[in-house]
């Protein structure tokens, strides 16, 4: 499908129709991503293998990553966790509603360091939470959020692996 365009420009900005093609990005609700597919629930790994986690699996998975010498060590890097569970399990999108559905998530134990809005606030406005944490190689994180980003990563990969293990239990 070709760019269609309302013909109308506001702020330098197009308004396009759902469903359009922007170089080779297929705008959708107001997000977009590369193939045109919806891939939420998909596996990382192959975008045609559906995968629904349940909030047990998704808290063992965190509890397995969380913790001194873990990839979540720090209450900042709770920011990945938001930017992959928004992308893959359709977690809320606005970080106070993120941190409202991880205290709901049925832990086995408690968390150190624990999810708080306060430490992920201005982090889930980086240049790269808007790209699909799914898809890493083709992420572009600005110049200067490319060492929160390279944190991310470790956490996203981390996580994704886990929720993998989780899976095939």
């Amino acid at each position: 499908m070709e760019k269609e365009e309302t013909g109308q420009r506001q702020s330098g900005i197009f308004n396009y129709f759902e469903g359009a093609t922007i170089n080779n990005l297929v705008i959708n609700n107001g997000t977009y991503n590369k193939s045109g597919v919806d891939h939420h629930y998909y596996s990382s790994k192959d975008n045609r293998e559906k995968h629904s986690y349940s909030d047990e699996q998704i808290a063992q998975a965190i509890e397995n990553i969380n913790g001194e010498g873990k990839p979540i060590d720090s209450k900042q890097k709770w920011a990945a966790v938001y930017w992959y569970l928004r992308w893959q399990c359709n977690f809320p999108v606005k970080g106070s509603e993120f941190c409202e559905r991880i205290q709901r998530l049925p832990f086995t134990k408690k968390l150190d360091p624990e999810c708080e809005y306060n430490n992920i606030r201005k982090l889930t406005t980086l240049s790269f939470m808007s790209q699909d944490a799914r898809h890493l190689e083709a992420v572009k994180p600005s110049k200067m959020d490319e060492p929160m980003f390279a944190q991310c990563r470790i956490v996203v990969n981390a996580l994704a692996e886990e929720l993998e293990k989780a899976s095939a239990a």
